[in-house]
């Protein structure tokens, strides 16, 4: 009798431990190594979506890997170190402009929203003359940005100023608070933090009616063709995450200070009412943002003028998805 009863155990065990095994299989996740290039919060978005579940809902078990300056991370893209990065701005362009096969597939933000601080004693873009202008990185998005609009107002930024890399925003906040450079340019949390120090607001882009690629993924054509199926599911749990990351603020709220390292309350409130006011429910490429970035490339590289904006973008993915009623059926929900 005990034998009998032992047999039948053993079997139940045996049943529930195939069950789960199956399980497992069944669900089987593909691993992706996804890239970003800064910790602030307009990034977030990114880990807001796989902390969500999103990517593995889609197949996907995600692994993100910070690769500090888009120029590098974008030069980790090309050598195939990363498959995908989500990023934004000048890196992607001038890589393609170069020869490089890189291309946006689809951006959450297409606002160019950033702020230019200053120290309190520069009152306007002519009292930087002789001043040291800090960015990320040189070559970056904000390089390229910050050096057009000094040369729209009368700088030139080879001659009139110095242009130094600071680093990360946070790095970059405590150098201009510091003094050692003068002027900077911060999105949120960072630009929230500078008003709070009683840093100037020297340039509002948002007040200048300019786009710019934002809170992207990105890839490499080679990349693209060859994975075409893993690449769509990124981009399904992409559109998901703009609705989820509406949607859920605590739960955005909560996973952006841990990305960002940043726990101070008003700043996460005021950051994620800017990213939600400029994230756009069907994430096209905006050509116009294409087109601004090559013309403030072209400071540096003259085959920015020939360019076709087209060559750098792949928007087949949100097409088909906004085609196929995908997109329409997330945000019903």
């Amino acid at each position: 009798m005990k034998i009998g009863i032992l047999h039948k155990l053993i079997f139940c065990i045996l049943c529930i431990a195939l069950s789960d095994f199956s399980l497992v299989h069944a669900q089987k996740l593909e691993k992706l190594v996804i890239g970003y290039p800064a910790p602030v919060a307009s990034l977030g978005l990114i880990d807001v979506t796989r902390k969500a579940g999103l990517f593995k809902k889609h197949g996907l078990d995600v692994d993100l890997v910070y690769i500090q300056g888009s120029p590098i991370l974008t030069a980790a893209m090309m050598s195939g170190q990363v498959p995908l990065s989500f990023l934004g701005g000048a890196a992607i362009v001038a890589s393609a402009v170069g020869g490089a096969d890189t291309v946006y597939l689809g951006c959450a933000i297409n606002t160019l929203y950033w702020r230019v601080f200053s120290s309190p004693e520069i009152k306007e873009v002519a009292d930087l003359k002789g001043k040291r202008i800090g960015v990320t990185t040189i070559g970056s998005q904000e390089d390229s940005v910050v050096r057009y609009l000094l040369r729209e107002r009368g700088l030139n930024p080879e001659r009139d100023v110095t242009v130094v890399a600071v680093g990360s925003a946070p790095t970059g906040l405590s150098a201009l608070s510091k003094g050692f450079v003068q002027a900077s340019t911060f999105i949120p949390p960072q630009d929230i933090a500078a008003e709070k120090l009683g840093l100037n607001v020297l340039i509002d882009m948002s007040k200048l009616g300019l786009y710019n690629p934002g809170s992207c993924f990105a890839s490499t054509k080679t990349y693209v063709r060859s994975h075409r199926d893993t690449v769509m599911r990124v981009m399904k749990a992409f559109v998901e995450g703009l609705k989820f990351y509406r949607d859920n603020k605590e739960f955005a709220l909560k996973v952006t200070a841990d990305f960002a390292q940043n726990r101070n309350v008003d700043v996460l409130n005021s950051t994620y009412d800017v990213v939600t006011r400029y994230q756009d429910r069907v994430p096209y490429v905006n050509m116009q943002g294409i087109e601004f970035m090559l013309k403030t490339l072209e400071l540096r590289d003259p085959r920015a003028k020939t360019f076709d904006p087209a060559n750098v973008v792949d928007s087949s993915f949100i097409q088909e998805l906004e085609k196929s009623g995908f997109i329409d059926s997330v945000w019903k929900k």
